[in-house]
């Protein structure tokens, strides 16, 4: 009797947690501007809490939300100089493309292959003008995207208004012991997530700033814009870095020849293999504890559910799980399954469970 009421159990959780993610991927518009804002607000509650001891809460909430816009602002521009540098050069790219091209046919017809001549050079140029176009329209789509930062803003403003209060209202809603498991496990949770975040954004200006030397060195067209590239890509672990590589090469390629090609991935490759080996794993090992293939599950998981967005935040998300389930005793197993038996979260777990006691 018991085995089948587990069972009923169990398969009633399979159940509600498959509703929970149709309703998540359902609730996109909501659910993730909500994600991104929870994130926003861990990253800058420290600053918040440092301003409300010296100015009146409500200037300190202002000047947080400018620091953020400021942070916003800084990187739409930086995108903004990315397009401009690369428009004018896209004639030149498709005149390029274009010579490649017919040294190429020329080159299968000497070697007796049959190739068709269905396509002139003006039809191709034609074909890659349509095709950047269709590029600067994914573009624009993204930029148009930025309207979703109001509602970002919005929620971020109201959950650092009432970030301060929840405390007192979980000791009111729960009870003593209950109430201090759920704030110990708020508070490590976003103390890790916060370190991770940081040391990320770092490891991701440190990628940018390589990449962008390293290219400049070898004289890669757009330098600036593939370390800018590497820096966004950096925060998809694993497959932001393989991607990051590609766009430089072939420019590389293009350009300067196979040797430089050559020369520009194997440069960049270290560079991604160094911190993907190293510096990467250690960020997830230690603050999170999650392993390279669940990092890479929560990647494709969260993008299934929010698009391009939840690939960014997708290894965060499962990491704010593991941490949060690993307070608790009955979810223990659930951050044993998804994170470390003897990680961090579980050790933190076994403290504030000695700490209450």
């Amino acid at each position: 009797m018991r085995s089948t009421e587990k069972a009923v159990q169990i398969l009633l959780a399979i159940i509600a947690a498959l509703m929970l993610l149709g309703a998540l991927h359902i609730s996109r518009p909501v659910t993730m501007p909500l994600a991104f804002a929870f994130f926003i607000a861990i990253l800058v509650h420290p600053l918040q809490v440092w301003l409300n001891r010296r100015l009146p809460h409500w200037l300190s909430l202002v000047l947080v939300l400018l620091v953020i816009l400021s942070v916003l602002g800084i990187g739409v521009g930086a995108i903004a100089l990315s397009g401009e540098i690369i428009e004018p050069k896209l004639p030149r790219y498709a005149d390029r493309l274009e010579q490649l091209l017919q040294t190429a046919t020329t080159w299968l017809q000497s070697m007796g292959f049959t190739v068709g001549q269905g396509s002139t050079p003006s039809q191709i140029q034609e074909g890659f003008s349509q095709f950047s176009s269709q590029i600067w329209g994914g573009i624009k789509s993204i930029l148009n995207l930025l309207s979703l930062l109001v509602l970002v803003i919005s929620l971020l403003a109201l959950l650092l208004l009432e970030v301060g209060e929840y405390g007192d209202r979980a000791r009111q809603a729960f009870s003593s012991r209950t109430s201090d498991h759920l704030i110990h496990a708020v508070s490590s949770t976003s103390a890790a997530l916060r370190r991770y975040l940081l040391v990320m954004a770092f490891t991701s200006f440190l990628t940018g700033v390589l990449t962008w030397l390293w290219c400049f060195i070898l004289g890669v067209d757009l330098a600036y814009v593939w370390g800018l590239v590497g820096f966004v890509l950096n925060f998809i672990p694993t497959i932001g870095s393989f991607i990051a590589v590609v766009p430089p090469t072939l420019v590389a390629i293009l350009f300067q020849g196979a040797g430089m090609g050559f020369l520009t991935l194997a440069g960049l490759a270290t560079l991604q293999t160094i911190l993907g080996n190293f510096v990467d794993p250690r960020l997830q090992g230690r603050y999170l504890k999650l392993s390279p293939f669940m990092a890479l599950l929560s990647i494709i998981f969260w993008g299934w559910v929010w698009g391009i967005p939840g690939a960014f935040i997708g290894v965060p998300m499962t990491a704010s799980i593991v941490l949060f389930c690993a307070e608790f005793k009955p979810t223990q197993p659930i951050a044993i399954m998804l994170g470390d038996t003897d990680g961090p979260a579980v050790k933190s777990s076994e403290k504030s469970k000695t700490s209450v006691r």
